[in-house]
């Protein structure tokens, strides 16, 4: 045998070998193994909605202040005299509240919909359904991660 067919062969092989090895490990679909117990589950949602409702309140108060700040920006330039003093300044200005009032529409949108899956309420009720036995909806068991079973002390 030559040295490249003797690598190719040692190369297969060693492939035979890892794949027989990685097929015996048990592979875990979700969070709900042997390590962790319903307290550990408990703890870890509700820190994963400890950290989304902060977030989402972030995004509620950005979106709302800047929305706010250019209506309050148009209503002062709607009173001024600014429109017959330099009509290219006043036009720019208008623009710019127009487009903070849309940009702060979608966030703050985008913070309701964040609300929506991560707010008090939706709290309530995934506790309410895993306390009875049923299963985490889909969008939390995603976001669990290991760390989020470390972070909060046992409730």
């Amino acid at each position: 045998m030559s040295i490249p067919s003797t690598v190719l062969a040692a190369f297969f092989l060693l492939g035979l070998a890892t794949s027989s090895v990685a097929q015996t490990v048990p592979q875990h679909s979700d969070l709900s193994t042997a390590r962790y117990d319903r307290s550990d589950t408990l703890r870890a949602v509700r820190y994963l909605f400890m950290r989304r409702s902060q977030a989402t309140r972030g995004w509620l108060q950005a979106g709302t202040g800047l929305a706010a700040t250019a209506v309050v920006e148009k209503g002062m330039l709607a009173t001024t005299s600014l429109r017959k003093q330099d009509k290219q300044y006043y036009q720019s200005r208008q623009q710019n509240a127009n487009g903070d009032i849309l940009l702060g529409s979608l966030i703050t949108g985008y913070g309701l919909l964040r609300l929506s899956r991560f707010g008090p309420q939706q709290y309530q009720r995934v506790l309410n359904i895993y306390l009875q036995g049923g299963p985490l909806p889909q969008y939390l068991t995603r976001r669990l991660r290991p760390k989020y079973f470390r972070m909060m002390p046992p409730v």
